[in-house]
Order: C-alpha cells, then sequence, then structure tokens
C-alpha cells in the first residue's frame, strides 16, 4: 500500500519557502494525501499537536525555530512523539544527519533528491508507522 492508495494519509509540510510548499503539496497531493502547511516551526508545532499527521517533512532551514529545535519539541510532546518527521536540507552534511537523528528525526533528505525517491521513503513511516526516536 502506498499513499496513492491512502487518501486518509496527512501529510504537514513545514516550509518558510512558499516554493517548496508548492511542489510538496502538488507532489502529495496527486497521490490523494491531505497536504497541509506551515511556514514557521511554530506554526508547525501547533498544527501537529491539532491534526496529528501521518508524517511531518520539516524544513532543516528556518527563522525562528529552525528544524532541529522544532523536531526536539515535537518529539518531547507525548502527543507527537509518534509522529515520523522527515527534516529536509539542501546541504548534505554528516553533522546535520548526526543533528536530526538526536532531535529524533527518522530521516534527513536533500531537497534536490528525485520526487519519487521522496515519495518512497515517505510512504515507509506512513504504512510503518514507525518513529526511532526517543519515547
Amino acid at each position: 500500500m502506498t499513499a496513492k492508495h491512502r487518501p486518509e494519509t496527512t501529510v504537514l509540510i513545514v516550509d518558510d519557502e512558499p516554493f517548496f510548499h508548492k511542489v510538496l503539496s502538488e507532489l502529495f497531493g496527486q497521490g490523494q494525501c491531505r497536504v497541509v502547511t506551515a511556514s514557521t516551526g511554530e506554526e508547525g508545532v501547533r498544527q501537529a499537536g491539532r491534526l496529528r499527521p501521518d508524517v511531518i517533512i520539516l524544513d532543516f532551514h528556518m527563522p525562528g525555530l529552525d528544524g532541529i529545535a522544532t523536531c526536539k519539541i515535537l518529539k518531547a510532546d507525548q502527543a507527537t512523539r509518534a509522529i515520523p518527521v522527515i527534516i529536509l536540507t539542501a546541504e548534505e552534511s554528516v553533522e546535520l544527519n548526526q543533528m536530526a537523528f538526536e532531535a529524533g528525526a527518522q530521516a534527513t533528505v536533500l531537497k534536490s533528491m528525485s520526487h519519487d525517491r521522496l515519495m518512497n521513503i515517505v510512504d515507509v513511516f506512513i504504512q510503518t508507522g514507525t518513529s526511532s526516536g526517543p519515547s
């Protein structure tokens, strides 16, 4: 089963760049997922608590709460800690990957990654409900 076959799936996209809201909304909308967007980490935390999405795609670089700080808040909250978090980044960095995993993210993904690969990664977390972050 993929996200294309689960219209009840909700994907929360947290990114300060409207371009990525549009691109990712179109990508996941084609898979018939419900897509919700937030432009700041603070807004993303509120939306996650209210909606309990199936997966959160979170930008690393944002003003205010960055992706790592936002992920830490999500993973510290009993209501949102089990939601898989995928952190998007424009740069490849071992240090960033380590920080993301320590914050509780399940994956880091380059923004330049193919859409099919990103969909496949999201599908794995949606199918399994996987959260390997701290409990």
